[in-house]
């Protein structure tokens, strides 16, 4: 992918997120403030423990962590789901914990957080290049495994980890540049911008940088096999009821080999 189109593409990923969050600020406020207030409270607690050096404290704030990206990934899910026009901007607080509305939501999410935790450690231990370039790969696995579920479609959390490396394959240093281009946003919260509303705003782009990949691997994956549906949103943002929903990016588990799932984790 040349440069000049992958900076299109980030642009076009912030400036959807950007029309999101200036049209709907509260409801991005009400939607991440579970989130701000566990952040605080990792935060304070973290100075607190290193202070105090309470060791019973450090399991409470690695619990409060788990749960914290937890919430994110319910979130994220509300916010793929808006950028498909499948969502709407109502009951943000409610949808602030979307990953506890369906147990397999939070199981599977528990276990890939754990499961991209490890492997991305392991790879880590060789050289932090590595481990970077493998969070990368990873990135996307939470995402596939909700799309999967939400069409009945089995997959296991090897296989979710297995088919976001192949999605990212092409696509990681695009992502890692894209995370580069809220470093100057990140030093903005200190001074000018709230982090309120910075926060929503990059989580959001990652959102749109999903759906997009899933978009694009479906209408370039030349096997006919099942897989999940995502649904095309129209210009203005709304969901197109006239035109048939279109395919992600991966075919149906089944159709993947064992030895696949556990190819180069």
């Amino acid at each position: 992918m040349e440069e000049e189109t992958m900076a299109s593409r980030r642009r076009q990923f912030k400036s959807d997120a950007r029309g999101f969050l200036d049209k709907n600020f509260s409801f991005y406020l009400l939607l991440f403030l579970p989130i701000y207030i566990l952040g605080l409270a990792v935060g304070f607690g973290n100075v607190a423990f290193n202070s105090g050096n309470n060791l019973g404290g450090g399991d409470w704030l690695s619990l409060l962590s788990i749960v914290t990206s937890l919430l994110m990934a319910g979130v994220s899910f509300v916010m793929i789901d808006l950028q498909r026009g499948v969502g709407d901007f109502s009951a943000p607080v409610s949808k602030s914990f979307t990953i506890f509305n369906r147990g397999a939501y939070f199981l599977g999410s528990l276990a890939l957080i754990v499961l991209v935790g490890i492997f991305t450690f392991l790879w880590s231990l060789l050289l932090i290049v590595p481990g970077i370039i493998k969070s990368l790969a990873y990135s996307q696995a939470i995402f596939i495994y909700r799309d999967y579920l939400d069409q009945g479609k089995k997959i296991g959390f090897l296989e979710a980890i297995t088919l976001s490396r192949k999605m990212m394959d092409g696509h990681k240093w695009e992502y890692f540049v894209m995370g580069l281009s809220f470093i100057g946003w990140g030093f903005a919260c200190i001074i000018i911008i709230p982090i309120i509303w910075v926060y929503p705003y990059m989580h959001q782009t990652y959102a749109n940088f999903y759906v997009k990949l899933a978009a694009e691997g479906a209408q370039t994956d030349d096997e006919k096999t099942e897989g999940p549906t995502v649904v095309n949103p129209t210009e203005d943002g709304s969901q197109n009821s006239d035109s048939a929903p279109t395919e992600t990016f991966y075919p149906d588990s089944k159709s993947h080999g064992d030895t696949d799932s556990r190819d180069d984790q």
